[in-house]
């Protein structure tokens, strides 16, 4: 995964079409049964951005990028290209 390219693709996304895209992320990482493999570190930060309204910042979507290639690289790859085409 090219994280400069998606960085920059996100950042091209209007508001609702970044929640958008954030949740179904969200989702790949809480459906899976890989969940343990995400860092302790990376789970509690999310936990922080999500508490303090900047999951949907830059940062919190790298989190979630690096959440979610930590337990199902392959699921959020297609996900990924399916979503940001």
């Amino acid at each position: 995964m090219d994280l400069e390219r998606v960085s920059r693709r996100y950042l091209e996304l209007n508001e609702e079409a970044r929640r958008e895209l954030i949740d179904g992320i969200l989702e790949i990482i809480l459906s899976s049964p890989n969940a343990d493999l995400v860092p302790d570190e990376v789970g509690r930060s999310i936990s922080n951005k999500f508490r303090s309204g900047e999951l949907y910042d830059l940062d919190g979507f790298k989190l979630i990028l690096e959440a979610a290639n930590s337990c199902e690289p392959t699921k959020l790859e297609k996900f990924l290209e399916e979503e940001m085409k």
